[in-house]
């Protein structure tokens, strides 16, 4: 460690070492973050993975398929107006059976949705079925007519008639149904 710095070397460094490289290296790193940040906005759909086992990735054109949802919600004081898709046509469009016909063991099934940073929520399968819960979930693209932050999107639910905003996952990267 040199006698004026609180830390201790890295392995590449001597005491002598210049530090241009290391600044160098860290414009590299924020020049990575920020692309990887412009480049979240435009990132692909999450991956579904049914309960088979069977993991689908739609593309957007069959996203585009799906109409399009929007609904006024407020989460932590904040209101906005987002557009998304409904999370039931979504499972559809990856090949679920059809929600509305869920009987005998297919009421047990469950959509677990998971963030970037590894935060998980579950829905009932049948909570979300039209003829029974009804609740109504939209995976959204955007807020307010513009894109969702990076902090919150590419993709997040939107769970408006849920007292607390709790399974509004942010980040979504993967749904999956199962038992």
């Amino acid at each position: 460690m040199p006698a004026d710095s609180p830390w201790p070397l890295l392995p590449w460094q001597t005491v002598d070492s210049n530090i241009a490289p290391m600044t160098t290296s860290c414009r590299l790193l924020v020049v990575v973050l920020l692309l990887a940040i412009c480049g979240f906005a435009h990132a692909a759909p999450p991956t579904i993975v049914l309960a088979d086992g069977k993991a689908v990735s739609l593309s957007e054109d069959q996203l585009r398929s799906v109409p399009r949802q929007s609904l006024s919600a407020t989460s932590h004081g904040k209101s906005a107006r987002y557009e998304g898709y409904d999370l039931v046509q979504v499972l559809k469009a990856a090949g679920v059976s059809p929600v509305e016909s869920l009987r005998g063991k297919d009421l047990r099934l469950a959509v677990r949705v998971t963030a970037a940073d590894g935060y998980q929520v579950v829905f009932a399968l049948s909570e979300l079925d039209p003829t029974l819960g009804g609740r109504r979930v939209v995976l959204a693209d955007r807020a307010d007519g513009a894109p969702l932050a990076p902090a919150d999107g590419p993709w997040r639910l939107v769970v408006p008639d849920d007292s607390r905003p709790a399974r509004w996952v942010r980040q979504v990267t993967s749904i999956a149904v199962g038992p």
